[in-house]
């Protein structure tokens, strides 16, 4: 439902809440470790900045790093850089006229759907993300599903720094 862009916006800025200690983190060091082509990536992580999600720095101790705390951060803020969220209110077999008063086949289901899913990002923020992968240690998320296992290991916040701060 989401597109790759949002997908990867997502996946990067909760890799970033992770590792939220005000360091610069590089693009391409992201990429490799979320399985993201870097080019890609640095296009998706452009607009984040520009919304004031991501702070960007140039030279030797550049890269990215949360503009705001991740509790402060939804996970519709960020999939609103990334495109239309209205698309998704549309009907779901693609009919011009789709209303409670001129249903699809699907229309009950797609509203009460769509309703939900809008609500999850309103109320999701970066820092639940954070605390659900701390919380279940074989999640594996934001990092690919492949079976490689990741070049470095990732630091993280104890977990007791993250439930404080929710």
């Amino acid at each position: 439902m989401l597109s790759r862009s949002s997908e990867y916006a997502i996946r990067a800025l909760t890799w970033l809440a992770q590792h939220n200690d005000e360091r610069f983190h590089l693009a391409r060091d992201m990429a490799e470790v979320l399985g993201i082509p870097a080019p890609f990536l640095g296009k998706v992580l452009q607009p984040l900045v520009s919304h004031g999600i991501l702070n960007s720095q140039r030279g030797r101790s550049g890269g990215f790093r949360l503009a705001r705390d991740p509790r402060e951060i939804r996970l519709q803020h960020i999939v609103e850089t990334q495109e239309r969220l209205d698309r998704a209110r549309h009907c779901i077999l693609g009919q011009s006229d789709c209303s409670d008063h001129d249903v699809c086949p699907l229309h009950d289901w797609w509203s009460q759907t769509s309703e939900k899913f809008f609500a999850m990002l309103e109320t999701t923020t970066l820092a639940d993300m954070a605390l659900y992968q701390q919380q279940h240690p074989d999640c594996r998320y934001p990092l690919p599903m492949s079976l490689q296992a990741p070049r470095a290991p990732l630091p993280t916040q104890p977990a007791s720094q993250l439930s404080a701060s929710s």
